[in-house]
């Protein structure tokens, strides 16, 4: 019996996602927001829980605006990789002549010198 195999495990609907990570950024920095101005009208300690609001939240939205969801799928089930039968062991560099570097000794002033161009036909 032939095994199925799945051609895509598609994620999370990049339009859904930024929707989700826009909404989640406005209600971060909607609660920022709310913090700064409680601070004109709250006392004691509650001062500072609306000023830890006020400095942590903007960190927090720029986090969860940014966390985008990769892959929301179940992975692929993948066969095997085949093997061609008969095919000869792979072989050392240095057994194979084809494979080996060939390197050229060239002149270093040579390769610096500007090249010098022949007058064109017809300039005077």
């Amino acid at each position: 019996m032939a095994k199925s195999y799945s051609v895509t495990s598609a994620g999370v609907n990049p339009a859904d996602d930024r929707a989700h990570r826009m909404r989640m950024y406005f209600i971060a920095m909607s609660l920022r927001v709310v913090c700064v101005a409680s601070l004109f009208w709250v006392r004691g300690w509650w001062v500072l829980l609306a000023a830890a609001g006020a400095v942590i939240l903007p960190w927090f939205a720029v986090m969860v605006g940014n966390a985008v969801a990769h892959n929301g799928g179940e992975a692929p089930e993948a066969p095997a990789p085949a093997e061609l039968e008969g095919s000869p062991a792979p072989r050392d560099e240095a057994e194979d002549p084809a494979r080996s570097l060939i390197v050229m000794e060239v002149d270093p002033e040579r390769r610096a010198a500007p090249r010098e161009h022949p007058p064109a036909e017809g300039s005077s």
